[in-house]
């Protein structure tokens, strides 16, 4: 399958969830709310699988990567377009994305507003290459998509195409359970985690930008530094500088197909090399 055939599936899946989202808007007011719930209830969470069995106050690490996949200007959106609408196009891309991250073997941490958090890699990577390499296939497979297969089909429905923007570091990950016994859930801290969150926010619409530990992982050409970079941190009088870069990503565009049929979905920490 080439990956132009990918692309049109891609915007073919994200069209069709909107749509089955759009029928089902009134599904809680009709006589399946209760079953609505139930399968709600058995669905998969977020969340690093490794992780989930942490107690309230039990932590865990390990090395990955963090990624951010996020649509850019979608708060106007929602102040221009009716709410049902915005909402059920916002669900329809960024589970589409998720789908993507899940495929070139990563995991779902979160589903934040309009954002993927999702991190590849788990103790059992061997390689600290590995994830690096398969979080850019996923954002550059996700930022290509949407560009391109799915903005034509949504400009050719009548709607409005929409933007993204992509960023991550790699690091260190510390999990922990944070809450009460009522409610509680499992956190990611760190320091890459939290300079990902800031390399997607440093990124303009069709960019992946990444932190120097992620760079380090990558073959020499494949980045830039970002114009911004470096980041300067200060503390007791003493200075820090941290780099950033914009990636090439169109360039890993064309080994995605055959990796991904190579995972089958599995995480990156399944690769023995």
């Amino acid at each position: 399958m080439s990956n132009k055939l990918n692309q049109d599936q891609f915007a073919r899946d994200v069209l069709s969830r909107y749509r089955r989202l759009s029928s089902a808007s009134g599904l809680l007011e009709k006589s399946a709310r209760s079953e609505a719930f139930a399968h709600a209830a058995a669905m998969p969470s977020t969340g690093h699988p490794h992780f989930a069995h942490l107690g309230l106050g039990e932590s865990g690490h390990c090395y990955g990567v963090t990624v951010f996949i996020d649509l850019v200007a979608f708060t106007s959106r929602t102040f221009w377009e009716s709410p049902e609408s915005v909402l059920r196009l916002n669900t329809a891309v960024m589970s589409q994305v998720a789908e993507v991250v899940q495929s070139c073997g990563g995991y779902i941490l979160g589903l934040r507003g309009d954002g993927v958090f999702a991190c590849f890699g788990d103790n059992n990577v061997q390689n600290p290459k590995i994830p690096a390499a398969f979080s850019m296939l996923a954002c550059s497979f996700a930022l290509d998509a949407v560009r391109n297969a799915l903005n034509q089909l949504l400009e050719q429905s009548g709607m409005r195409p929409v933007q993204i923007r992509a960023g991550a570091d790699y690091g260190r990950l510390d999990f922990v359970r944070i809450g009460s016994h009522e409610a509680s859930e499992v956190n990611v801290v760190g320091f890459s985690a939290n300079f990902a969150a800031k390399c997607e926010k440093f990124a303009k619409s069709w960019e992946v930008v990444i932190g120097e530990g992620l760079a380090d992982l990558l073959p020499d050409g494949h980045y830039e530094e970002h114009e911004g970079s470096p980041k300067i941190y200060q503390q007791d009088y003493k200075t820090r500088r941290y780099h950033y870069h914009q990636v090439k990503w169109s360039g890993y565009l064309a080994h995605l197909n055959r990796v991904r049929e190579d995972l089958y979905g599995d995480p990156v920490g399944s690769i023995i090399l």
